[in-house]
């Protein structure tokens, strides 16, 4: 069971953000907001972090991170990047903010928990996971 602090201002993403990662057993607080996600991670170490790129009102998931990685417990925590973009540019922010993967928009629940084991050196069983390897066949 992990701990997973997610924060997207889409509240469909957060759902299936939820959703996926619930039904893997794991602990999953929500945040709409850098300054809500920033509460939590200044309360509560994670053992992940997945973070929106673009938000609402001119805000990127690159100011939280750098929050994150200065004023809070969770300065080490892997942080995952969500986003419908996905160019060069957004590749060099991996290297420059400690991001530790990028998940293109539009993604599936086994695609997500694929790059999180491997972001934690996780065995993944996908064996476990039928039914979203059949919703994401179909």
């Amino acid at each position: 069971m992990l701990n997973i602090l997610v924060l997207d201002d889409a509240v469909v993403i957060r759902s299936l953000l939820r959703l996926t990662l619930t039904s893997d057993d794991h602990v999953v607080d929500e945040a709409q907001t850098v300054d809500t996600a920033i509460e939590f991670a200044q309360s509560k170490s994670y053992d992940l972090i997945l973070c929106d790129f673009m938000l609402d009102d001119g805000e990127t998931g690159l100011d939280f991170i750098k929050a994150a990685r200065t004023e809070s417990l969770n300065k080490n925590t892997p942080i995952v990047m969500l986003s419908a973009e996905d160019s060069n540019a957004h590749r060099d922010i991996l290297k420059t903010y400690q991001v530790s993967a990028w998940i293109k928009k539009p993604f599936t629940p086994i695609g997500l928990l694929r790059v999180i084991y491997k972001v934690l050196n996780i065995d993944y069983k996908e064996s476990k996971h039928a039914l979203f390897t059949e919703v994401s066949k179909a």
